[in-house]
């Protein structure tokens, strides 16, 4: 577990700026909004010896003050500097585990067509919209045009004629619509809210590599009906508290309700996306319900939002914790001062979220709260090396050292643990599926933000 703050911290970037705040400094005075004291301009023809002196003692001291304002700027650049070096070696690194792993859960069909399953084969079995498309954003190099085009073809004739889009294909082209495996009764009788979001990115990356969407109007109309089987309530995406949905994917197995956060926040960039996608296959009308939707939603997530927790909760209703992934998901959006209350969440909270470089959902010892809660087990208190792709940009905002202390503890951990989904809560023996793809290449995104200094909730 690492320790926390280290001696050599770089100052936040709050601090940085305020570095450049000293007399010295390039920034440009009006004088006119100065005090009369303080207004020398052409004035020293009208000083005496004595005022002369004291100006050049006032010079003197401004020299100084600058002085230590450039050995200030150069020790943070060089810390700086430092810190990118250390991230760009965990980066390589996770993008080097990724490699094998990737080709461990790559599935070769009799025909010649590559699927992407989550994790290795022998564990997960299809393609779900968000593992399969994680490790090309983690790493766009390892995409190959032909292999997604081949995929996409693949996958449409399954999907644009469903009422709604599935959770999964199968690796025979089967849909399959609800969470859990295809031989049990359905987790949900209904669309889990985030799939709109996660079909709609995989599509918008497909065609940002290059990808040619077949059937590009019926996906545009799978996709509309199934954003519209969703709810939205005072701008958020809705899960009835009488009947709760099964909300964000990785949450599948576990109670939200109320206002739901990483579901609006999933399908805030799955809105976002689809108008800039479909521009050309939808109406007005529906553009327009789209970025009027899409609006809404950081506009109100300020109602998730509770001062006396320290962040962002999961759901308004049940779910009312502190949203570990959520709030650095949400983080880009958040006001200043709530900023730094997430991360002074995440620092108090360390010992309780961290584990062996993976990070729970929440800081609960007894998981999600509230009636019908699963035990403490997977989704409900497991360490997962997902989420910690969703807290290093923040870590890394406010304390360098914290994130990379992290970060290097899970480089150092994947291995050992063969690259597990999951830590068990209590032992933390590695748990889930092996050679889980989602816990390298989503900590991986989170590393590729902060080095390409881009909010991490656009990758999404």
């Amino acid at each position: 577990m690492f320790a926390g703050r280290g001696v050599l911290a770089a100052p936040s970037r709050r601090t940085r700026r305020r570095l450049c705040d000293f007399p010295g400094s390039t920034k440009t005075v009006n004088e006119d909004k100065l005090p009369q004291h303080a207004k020398l301009g052409s004035m020293t023809s009208r000083y005496t010896r004595r005022q002369v002196l004291a100006t050049s003692s006032m010079a003197a001291a401004l020299a100084v003050v600058h002085a230590f304002d450039a050995v200030a700027s150069s020790a943070s650049g060089a810390l700086t500097g430092a810190y990118e070096e250390q991230l760009r070696s965990i980066y390589k690194q996770l993008t080097e585990y990724l490699k094998p792993v990737l080709e461990a859960a790559t599935l070769q069909l009799s025909n010649g067509l590559t699927l992407f399953l989550p994790s290795k084969i022998g564990g997960y079995s299809g393609v779900w919209p968000d593992d399969s498309i994680y490790p090309f954003i983690a790493d766009p190099k390892l995409a190959v045009k032909s292999e997604l085009s081949a995929l996409l073809d693949f996958l449409t004739p399954s999907v644009v004629e469903m009422r709604q889009l599935p959770d999964r294909v199968e690796p025979d082209g089967l849909p399959i619509l609800s969470p859990g495996t295809w031989n049990r009764p359905p987790m949900t009788d209904r669309m889990p809210l985030h799939l709109p979001g996660a079909w709609v990115r995989l599509l918008s990356y497909y065609q940002g590599m290059g990808v040619e969407i077949p059937r590009k109007r019926e996906w545009s109309q799978v996709v509309s009906r199934s954003f519209d089987l969703n709810s939205f309530a005072c701008g958020l995406a809705y899960s009835d508290p009488q009947h709760p949905a099964i909300g964000f994917g990785f949450m599948d197995s576990v109670m939200i309700s109320g206002f739901e956060l990483m579901s609006s926040l999933v399908l805030y960039r799955g809105l976002q996306r689809a108008i800039v996608l479909f521009q050309d296959e939808m109406n007005a009308s529906t553009l327009a319900r789209w970025k009027h939707l899409a609006r809404e939603i950081p506009a109100n997530l300020y109602r998730l939002y509770d001062p006396a927790i320290g962040g962002y909760v999961e759901g308004s209703r049940q779910g009312h914790q502190f949203s570990v992934w959520g709030n650095g998901l949400a983080y880009s959006l958040a006001p200043d001062d709530a900023k730094r209350q997430i991360f002074d969440f995440y620092l108090k909270n360390r010992s309780k979220i961290f584990r062996g470089g993976y990070t729970r959902q929440m800081a609960e010892p007894n998981g999600w709260e509230g009636p019908g809660q699963p035990k403490l087990f997977y989704q409900n208190g497991g360490f997962w090396g997902t989420g910690t792709g969703y807290v290093l940009p923040v870590l890394y905002d406010h304390d360098p050292t914290v994130a990379l202390e992290l970060a290097n503890e899970l480089v150092q951990n994947l291995p050992k643990v063969d690259y597990c989904e999951w830590l068990d809560p209590v032992s933390g023996t590695p748990s889930g599926a092996m050679g889980f793809l989602g816990s390298i290449s989503v900590p991986a995104m989170g590393v590729r933000s902060i080095l390409e200094k881009r909010p991490l909730i656009e990758y999404f």
